[in-house]
């Protein structure tokens, strides 16, 4: 038995020259993918994107609770220790927890506006502008009908 197959079995994972012969033997398989439909595609994108924001929203719901105790515990702790710094802290705590609770409500706006999306079929959008920039004077001429050759 070799120094790395008694270091391997102390550790209980496979030998190195285990790992190096499953290397040299892999082969590349190419799969095909199916053809997706470019709906398919977006709505695809638009669950993932309702459920990140989810649990995004559900993240930060936790956090808020969490230093919602944690500032009530603070508040004792400055209260009794009559501790500049402690007081400062609970300032920090309760700045940080109201960005979270700004977050909260973007997120949820953010889920609203991806729910709508999902429901609602794609509105195309065709703008054309058309622009034409013209002297004062070629406009004077425009107007009093003067043709230039």
């Amino acid at each position: 038995m070799s120094e790395n197959d008694k270091i391997s079995k102390a550790l209980g994972i496979r030998p190195l020259s285990e790992i190096e012969k499953d290397e040299k033997s892999t082969e590349v398989v190419e799969i095909e993918e199916p053809e997706v439909l470019p709906s398919e595609v977006v709505s695809k994108t638009s669950n993932e994107n309702t459920k990140d924001l989810e649990l995004a929203r559900q993240n930060v719901k936790n956090i808020i609770e969490m230093g919602d105790d944690a500032v009530k515990e603070m508040v004792e702790i400055a209260k009794q220790s009559e501790s500049p710094r402690a007081f400062e802290v609970v300032s920090t705590l309760m700045k940080t927890l109201l960005d979270a609770n700004k977050d909260f409500v973007d997120i949820s706006s953010k889920k609203k506006y991806a729910e709508e999306e999902i429901d609602s079929p794609k509105r195309e959008t065709n703008v054309t502008n058309n622009n034409l920039i013209v002297s004062t004077a070629d406009l004077l001429k425009m107007i009093k009908g003067d043709k230039d050759d």
